[in-house]
């Protein structure tokens, strides 16, 4: 599994950004990215128009535990 890791605009508010996915193909992750570009912007996905992919980044397992978690 990769991150892959796509440029963004939000047309209405031409704002641009950067948002990444794990997923097992580019074809998987541009599928999945315009919904999930929307629903962190808090907008429709006609209003959002997906850039570039910027890079592939090999996914790992990370955790990490805050200091007033444990």
């Amino acid at each position: 599994m990769n991150r892959y890791l796509f440029q963004y605009e939000v047309l209405s508010l031409k704002k641009e950004g950067e948002f990444s996915v794990v997923a097992q193909s580019e074809e998987e992750a541009a599928s999945q990215i315009l919904e999930r570009v929307a629903d962190i912007e808090f907008t429709d996905e006609d209003d959002v128009k997906i850039g570039r992919l910027i890079k592939v980044i090999e996914a790992k397992d990370h955790y990490y535990e805050c200091e007033g978690c444990t």
